[in-house]
């Protein structure tokens, strides 16, 4: 699942830029905002619903819905590894456009509307 959303992170803003300098910066938004409502519209058809399950032995706290994961040494390593990767790539992507502006000269960008 991490691969597929470091995929998208990479491939979203060419598929982006590919779009705006085909249909214009305008109809790209209305296509983004047509892709989230289609979206919208198949979680509300999907109707999933699921009640959280309470084990009555186990007492009510803080941290109840996290002691799997805090007792699993292993599930800890992993997810502070992923936690880190995230960070990482969400500094990578403000690096990204400092990059493009700065170092390569691209100046700021234009937007059509």
């Amino acid at each position: 699942m991490e691969m597929v959303r470091s995929l998208g992170m990479l491939a979203g803003p060419v598929a982006g830029g590919v779009l705006v300098g085909w249909i214009g910066s305008r109809n790209a938004l209305l296509a983004d905002a047509a892709s989230y409502a289609l979206l919208a519209l198949v979680v509300m058809a999907s109707r999933l619903r699921r009640k959280p399950q309470r084990d009555d032995q186990e007492e009510e706290t803080l941290f109840a819905d996290y002691l799997p994961l805090l007792r699993n040494r292993r599930l800890m390593v992993v997810t502070g590894a992923l936690s880190l990767e995230v960070f990482a790539t969400a500094i990578a992507d403000v690096a990204f456009v400092f990059l493009v502006m700065v170092t390569l000269g691209a100046g700021r960008p234009r937007l059509e509307c």
